[in-house]
């Protein structure tokens, strides 16, 4: 027995902590150490610690047939989903997930929130056909911001996904490498959106936040929720950690050009499940989760700088016009060829959509919706009184407002262009398939633009985008699938704005085109 006993101690220190835990190992899965001390047993991230002693688990050794890397939640969930989609489909093989330490990692309940932002782990992913053979190895790496690309352009990954487009910085990185040119239309897709929601107890019925109260709750500068319209009570305030990847999204989106830092009062959760949990359990707490992970919480809607009121929907993360919101991109290489050349091309399927939604994303296939709430606000414009010219064209788009479902894809331009973006290319065929199913009476596409420039120009601008639009919808649909449709194209220039002018996001919001339908 003592022996026994010994031959499990190990020490686990702190990477850049002042973890120092002595015990008995009692288990190595997950990530995650269960050690028994003299004081009771700790749960202890693998990441977070070196481990010391003869019973630590050894890093196994793989061959990889391709390699990926992937910021830390998209390498445990989203992309082992999407491999095991294309290794069912198009190999007839199983996938699991494996730790650099060889443990098997259930990708389906993983809840990632603790790892260190820029902290690099290996994973591997085993396909095995259905003896029971190994087919293929796929090596998934951890690396965040411009390390993506660096891997990229190295070769030491053919793939990579990223929570945000790449910059003219890391375009460069890559075409110096010999990677290609990832604007080019067969090496960028943007496969999923992520949004975040402000969250609240049910019981708490504040109206809406803007982004400023979030940072200023966040940051601890508003303290009880009447300072922001609600009752008084004291905000207590949930959150990843700061050093987390998890926390780093927030950040992004809430602190950027800010020098606020979140709270020291708040309470530290290390999932997004704990996170909820606490919310639910505190009727005065407010957290920031994604969208997806909300569960029975309580979506605050967001008030933009100009009034706008953005509801954290599942319609309007596909429309991308939600302030706290980001893309999820695949990249790859240009010379791309076997297994990753395969996943590339899987990426284009139908498949595509079902696993991203599987993963805990939010995916991009077609949706409709009534344009109530956007009719309401264009009903109050029209009573604060427009110019008369401009009082005949609202009365206009808010006729077919009333008569028409907006479907979720939308297409965006820069300024001065009528050229689609890759995204919207592939959009296009999603439209395609789901005109083609829904057979719907009318499709009518419709163009919008920014404030910048007179009123005429821009309405112009709207009108030749839609009807731009329109003619290669009808370029690409050559097998009759949109036969028996009535097909018309409208503009209103920068009449329904859906976010602020007072931004070049926000312009870039409102220069769009929708498409509405007749069911």
């Amino acid at each position: 027995m003592a022996t026994s006993a010994f031959a499990q101690e190990v020490r686990l220190i702190g990477k850049d902590s002042n973890i120092n835990v002595t015990g008995n190992l009692l288990s190595s899965s997950d990530g995650k150490y269960l050690v028994e001390t003299d004081i009771g047993e700790f749960v202890i991230n693998q990441d977070l610690v070196t481990c010391e002693g003869d019973a630590c688990p050894q890093a196994k050794d793989y061959t990889y047939s391709l390699e990926i890397t992937a910021p830390d939640e998209l390498a445990e969930v989203l992309v082992p989903i999407l491999a095991e989609g294309y290794a069912a489909e198009a190999l007839e093989a199983e996938a699991q997930l494996f730790d650099s330490n060889g443990e098997p990692v259930d990708t389906e309940s993983t809840d990632v929130g603790d790892h260190k932002y820029g902290h690099e782990l290996d994973f591997a992913l085993q396909l095995t056909d259905l003896e029971g053979e190994d087919v293929a190895t796929f090596g998934i790496h951890t690396a965040a911001g411009s390390r993506l690309f660096e891997r990229l352009a190295k070769n030491e990954a053919s793939i990579i996904f990223s929570q945000s487009a790449a910059r003219k910085a890391d375009r460069a990185i890559v075409s110096e490498g010999q990677g290609g040119n990832l604007r080019d239309f067969d090496q960028e897709r943007v496969i999923a959106v992520d949004g975040y929601a402000m969250i609240v107890n049910p019981l708490n019925q504040i109206s809406h936040l803007t982004v400023k109260q979030a940072r200023d709750i966040m940051s601890g500068d508003v303290t009880n929720w009447s300072e922001v319209g609600g009752s008084d009570a004291p905000i207590h305030v949930y959150s990843f950690d700061p050093d987390t990847e998890a926390f780093h999204h927030i950040e992004k989106l809430l602190f950027k050009k800010s020098d606020k830092t979140l709270t020291d009062q708040s309470s530290i959760v290390h999932n997004r499940t704990e996170l909820t949990t606490a919310i639910m359990e505190d009727v005065a707490g407010f957290g920031i989760v994604n969208y997806s992970a909300k569960r029975s919480s309580r979506a605050v809607p967001l008030r933009t700088t100009c009034g706008i009121i953005q509801d954290p929907s599942t319609f309007n993360l596909k429309t991308e016009e939600y302030y706290l919101q980001e893309r999820v991109v695949a990249y790859n290489r240009s010379d791309v060829d076997g297994y990753a050349r395969e996943l590339v091309d899987f990426m284009d399927s139908e498949s595509l959509d079902g696993l991203v939604a599987k993963a805990g994303y939010i995916d991009l296939s077609i949706t409709s919706d009534s344009q109530e709430r956007a009719a309401e606000r264009l009903l109050a414009e029209l009573e604060e009184g427009e110019n008369e010219y401009e009082a005949e064209l609202v009365e206009d788009l808010l006729k077919n407002m009333n008569t028409h479902s907006r479907l979720s894809t939308t297409f965006r331009f820069a300024p001065g262009s009528k050229r689609f973006d890759n995204k919207a290319e592939r959009d296009l065929a999603r439209m395609i398939k789901y005109l083609a199913d829904k057979k719907p009476s009318e499709v009518v596409i419709v163009g919008f633009t920014d404030n910048k420039g007179p009123f005429d120009s821009n309405l112009l601008i709207s009108q030749e985008r839609a009807e731009a639009a329109l003619e290669h919808l009808k370029e690409v649909a050559t097998n009759g699938e949109l036969d028996g449709i009535t097909l018309k194209s409208s503009g209103y220039g920068e009449l329904e704005p859906v976010a602020c002018n007072d931004s070049p996001r926000g312009r870039a919001i409102n220069r769009r085109v929708e498409v509405w339908i007749v069911e």
